[in-house]
């Protein structure tokens, strides 16, 4: 029962991704050929709605895996240090690589997230207290560092 009102959800959700933009588009424009908001809709919001979807569940599939590696279920991306350390892999391939490309810079920033959970991962190892509680404060408190560093 629930699953099928996530899905619905989901749906709903994702039109509206389709209408909401720059460009006003309406479910009319999309059958009076338009060409203009045609390519709009084909080469702006579809990309945009199905990346979205794809890092959605990418972020769920490696919450579920950092949970089961620290055996911890209040552990995820964002209290293990993974998005802060990928910020600061995208400030600095724009520092130091200042005319590289997007896949470039998102490499780089992939680079920086596997160090930054690998990080957590040997400070997970040192500590003593394996409280449920911990674990997510530790992660939370280095990504504070890691952004920190970031906007600094």
């Amino acid at each position: 029962m629930k699953k099928r009102y996530l899905i619905l959800a989901l749906i709903i959700l994702s039109i509206c991704s389709i209408f909401i933009g720059v460009k006003d588009i309406s479910f009319i424009d999309i059958f009076n050929s338009d060409d203009v908001k045609l390519k709009v809709l084909l080469i702006s919001r579809i990309p945009r709605l199905i990346s979205i979807i794809v890092v959605g569940v990418s972020m769920s599939i490696a919450g579920l895996i950092m949970q089961q590696i620290s055996r911890n279920k209040f552990v995820s991306p964002d209290t293990a240090s993974t998005i802060d350390s990928a910020k600061l892999g995208v400030l600095v391939a724009l520092m130091i690589f200042p005319s590289a490309t997007i896949t470039e810079k998102m490499i780089v920033s992939f680079i920086f997230s596997l160090l930054g959970t690998f990080l957590f991962m040997k400070i997970l190892k040192k500590i003593k207290v394996k409280n449920s509680i911990f674990i997510p404060l530790v992660g939370i408190m280095l990504g504070n560092i890691i952004d920190s560093i970031t906007t600094f």
